[in-house]
């Protein structure tokens, strides 16, 4: 069995999180997967997997190699696929993006883009924190509201723009009161993004108008965000898709909606020596399709 091979099967059973697990998706013996990883360790000269019976750990040495497991695999993986006859649409897709943009947007429409791609094999992995596509192994990075990379390796897509709202729950807004301005704002509470900075900006009447809002909590994810609101913790900036159901029932209210918000910007990023790629393009499309504001 060549490095490659043996590079496949370290790579799964990271992913899977045991030697059994990606013992039964390679439909071999539990035996057979651990002398791989004992034979590839041995030609490695270096220790890649703390085991017990209870858990499975990297070792230093395990995290290095797997970096570099992870591209060697997908490049295989790419190189197989660009000389298929039939140029089908088959072989995997590592696709990261956020809780929110997976939740409500990415994932509610894949059983069409399945069952139009049987072969594709897709592994969307949700995530609130910039992946990086060469060391992690990503092909795809749905990015929305972040800066994108200047590098000449990399092609962002567009995907949607999302229009954004400040709302907070009615209970909220009954306790406190209703900002009249963007300055009032400055006196109410804000559930913020863990990231974020807290500093809001609109247009009012034609001119910028800033605020620096205090946050009541922080939250890793938008969806976070939405529920905290929900509990009356504070006002929020979110993207229309993730408060516009309960905008609609009355559960949130929108404030200040004369107060203008830059939309949100969404691109998918990919390295360019993908560019091409039918199982990449595939994926590209239904994204553009998902998130289509």
């Amino acid at each position: 069995m060549d490095l490659l091979s043996r590079a496949r099967t370290f790579v799964r059973i990271v992913e899977a999180g045991s030697l059994s697990a990606a013992a039964r998706s390679f439909r071999l013996s539990l035996p057979a997967v651990s002398r791989q990883v004992q034979t590839l360790e041995d030609e490695l000269g270096a220790k890649l997997l703390e085991r017990t019976t209870r858990s499975l750990r990297l070792t230093d040495a395990g995290r290095r190699f797997h970096q570099h497991a992870t591209r060697l695999v997908h490049e295989a993986d790419a190189a197989l696929a660009s000389v298929q006859e039939s140029r089908s649409v088959r072989g995997p897709v590592v696709v990261s993006a956020s809780v929110t943009l997976g939740v409500l947007r990415i994932v509610p429409g894949l059983s069409a883009l399945t069952r139009q791609h049987p072969h594709l094999e897709l592994r969307l992995r949700l995530e609130d924190r910039s992946a990086d596509l060469v060391s992690e192994g990503v092909d795809i990075a749905v990015r929305a509201g972040m800066e994108l990379p200047s590098s000449t390796g990399l092609i962002a897509v567009p995907l949607g723009r999302f229009e954004r709202h400040l709302v907070a729950s009615p209970a909220y807004l009954k306790r406190h009161g209703t900002p009249k301005n963007v300055a009032a704002l400055a006196r109410h509470a804000a559930v913020l993004g863990t990231e974020a900075s807290g500093e809001w900006s609109f247009l009012e009447a034609g001119q910028e108008a800033r605020v620096s809002m205090r946050p009541s909590l922080r939250v890793s994810t938008l969806l976070g965000v939405r529920e905290a609101v929900l509990a009356d913790l504070g006002l929020a900036l979110l993207p229309h898709f993730v408060v516009e159901q309960q905008l609609e029932s009355g559960a949130l209210k929108a404030v200040l909606p004369s107060a203008k918000l830059t939309p949100v910007t969404s691109h998918a990023l990919y390295r360019v020596e993908q560019r091409g790629t039918p199982r990449l393009q595939a994926v590209l499309a239904y994204l553009q399709q998902a998130l289509r504001a």
